[in-house]
């Protein structure tokens, strides 16, 4: 049923239909290509994200890998260096001495084995006995001792002083740990040879082990403080990494993932850590709860516990939102693109389809006027003719009126026709190249009189006058480059046009009855001439005068306008205007219209020179 009465459609129910069918066609390509878009994206983000999390992976592998290279370093040290003194044998002289050992340097920084250890606090050595000794200190101590010091540890040196007071805060800080006291109190049994820790000391790591020091069993190892010795180990491999975000790595201790017991006898659950590796790769540094952007936490990345013996540890690994990389920078460029060319592409062809339904509908209308414009004096034509033909008309003054009559609507649809036939000729230039326009120069008088010869005559029959100007020196300096015979054609119907529309108005003013045409030089260029045509008619809208040279154009409803008219006189000026490589504008005036005319010029004086050497 719609395509069945589609014929039936008015011209504004035809661009409504247009309208939906461009939006549903629109729709059916955006729908799909926004899915598409949609996934494609996603995956890329996922394809993105995926990128963060192998790096993550790597960097836990890694630390992981370097945590167990350091409790094999840390293992290589000799039992004999936690005493003080290390027996050294000389073979020159055959003497064992007494040198200080390796480890009773009182800086942490300076390196054991092969690198320093970050965090750490002191060596230390317990017998079987439990009797405590550091290779910072000479002397065996006891908690009898750390209470009652003798006088000479009072009165010792300051480096003395130094080494006393770092071997009693190693004792009493090891003496908090109830699995160390449980191991002295159960015996110092065989273990694995590398280094085993105990995490119940809050802040600290204790790293232990059970060599056998000639016939007696020890228990040797180092106390190193918590946060800087997780700094070190993760800030370097984090500052290694290739993130384009920050990077918040939280490390949190859980004794629920514990499978060794002794990290159940931990007194108190150690607070999270957070490192933070800077936009920039710059150092990683340590932050606290309150100082972390609720913004590093947005995106999680990964999570993972460490190996043994740090399996009770887990890393989390967030960020920002993931930015944009490369590949979907691009892909989003050229989905923004091939989006706007669809909506161009969609609205061109939409504009497209309603200019050709309004030429459809000037067309029918154009049809509709010419079928008028030639049926109205046919008719009245053969009337007339009948007339005369039967006789019925005696008096010979009517006679000679009929005849008139007869002549002038005749004259008119010869004009109608000859417009028709004009219009389609200039049409067939630009397809088969044959100009039916040949413009030359001509004087400006010239111009004037043809105004004044093809007009006057119109003009005097509608009691019109014409108030031509010419400005000075044009008459003396100027030709103009027209086509005579198109000239006039252009001039005619501009008049015709203007006496048509005041008389249909039905305008009772009579000092309004004049037209005004002026020629001067163009104000944008002095080599070019401007012919303004101005009435004093009903005038049009400015947005008319964008549309009056439009061909089969005319203002207002072809079923209740009440002037005569076909469409095509403006359209057929503008294409005379153009032939004679000339412009012509519409401006509104108040009251009436003016008509602009710009002409292309010469100015004889610069020519008469060559005219005189060709003679």
């Amino acid at each position: 049923m719609w395509f069945k009465d589609k014929h039936l459609m008015t011209y504004a129910q035809r661009k409504q239909q247009l309208r939906w069918q461009a939006c549903a066609f629109l729709l059916c390509l955006l729908i799909p290509l926004s899915i598409l878009l949609y996934f494609g994206f996603a995956q890329l983000k996922q394809n993105q994200l995926s990128e963060y999390q192998e790096q993550a992976r790597s960097l836990i592998t890694q630390i992981d890998r370097q945590m167990f290279k350091r409790r094999l370093l840390s293992s290589s040290l000799p039992v004999e260096a936690f005493d003080y003194y290390q027996p050294v044998y000389n073979p020159l002289t055959e003497e064992t001495l007494q040198i200080p050992s390796v480890l009773s340097h009182l800086d942490p920084a300076r390196p054991t084995a092969t690198r320093p250890i970050q965090g750490l606090v002191g060596y230390f050595q317990f017998n079987a006995q439990g009797q405590f000794n550091s290779p910072i200190w000479p002397e065996p101590l006891s908690a009898e001792d750390l209470s009652n010091p003798t006088s000479e540890q009072q009165q010792s040196s300051v480096e003395l002083q130094q080494r006393y007071d770092r071997a009693k805060f190693i004792y009493q800080t090891l003496a908090k740990s109830t699995a160390l006291q449980t191991k002295l109190a159960t015996g110092l049994s065989k273990e694995n040879g590398l280094y085993q820790i105990w995490f119940d000391v809050p802040g600290y790591f204790i790293f232990y082990r059970l060599p056998k020091v000639g016939t007696e069993r020890k228990l040797q190892g180092y106390l190193v403080r918590r946060d800087p010795y997780l700094l070190s180990l993760v800030g370097e491999y984090l500052s290694q990494s290739q993130f384009d975000n920050p990077i918040l790595l939280t490390l949190i201790a859980d004794r629920s993932n514990s499978s060794n017991k002794l990290y159940n006898a931990m007194t108190a659950q150690p607070e999270q850590l957070h490192f933070l590796l800077p936009h920039d790769q710059s150092n990683v540094r340590r932050l606290v709860e309150a100082d972390i952007p609720a913004e590093l936490r947005a995106q999680p990345l990964y999570s993972s516990a460490l190996r043994w013996p740090f399996n009770n540890y887990t890393l989390h690994f967030t960020t920002h939102a993931l930015p944009m990389s490369p590949t979907l920078f691009y892909s989003a460029l050229f989905s923004l693109l091939l989006i706007l060319i669809i909506l161009s592409a969609c609205y061109g062809f939409y504009r497209l389809s309603v200019r050709q339904l309004a030429l459809a509908e000037q067309r029918m209308n154009f049809v509709s006027s010419v079928s008028h414009e030639l049926k109205t004096p046919l008719t009245a034509i053969r009337m007339y003719a009948e007339m005369l033909r039967t006789g019925a008309v005696v008096s010979t003054d009517a006679q000679q009126d009929y005849y008139g009559f007869i002549h002038g609507e005749s004259e008119r649809l010869s004009r109608l026709i000859d417009n028709i036939l004009l219009l389609t000729r200039l049409n067939q230039e630009d397809h088969h190249g044959l100009p039916q326009v040949k413009p030359d120069y001509a004087p400006v008088a010239m111009l004037a009189d043809i105004i004044r010869s093809k007009t006057s005559t119109l003009l005097e029959k509608q009691d019109f006058h014409l108030n031509m100007v010419i400005e000075a020196p044009l008459s003396e300096e100027v030709d103009v480059l027209v086509d005579q015979d198109a000239f006039a054609q252009v001039v005619i119907n501009i008049v015709e046009n203007t006496v048509k529309f005041f008389t249909a108005e039905g305008i009772c003013d009579p000092a309004r009855r004049q037209l005004d045409i002026t020629f001067r030089h163009a104000e944008q260029s002095h080599d070019k001439l401007l012919l303004e045509i101005r009435d004093y008619g009903p005038g049009v809208s400015q947005q008319q005068c964008d549309k009056l040279f439009e061909l089969f154009y005319r203002g207002g409803d072809e079923l209740t306008r009440t002037t005569q008219g076909t469409g095509i006189g403006l359209a057929l000026v503008a294409q005379l205007v153009k032939a004679q490589q000339g412009q012509i504008t519409a401006h509104q005036m108040t009251p009436g219209l003016a008509l602009r005319l710009t002409l292309q010029t010469r100015h004889f004086n610069k020519v008469m020179p060559e005219q005189v050497a060709q003679a």
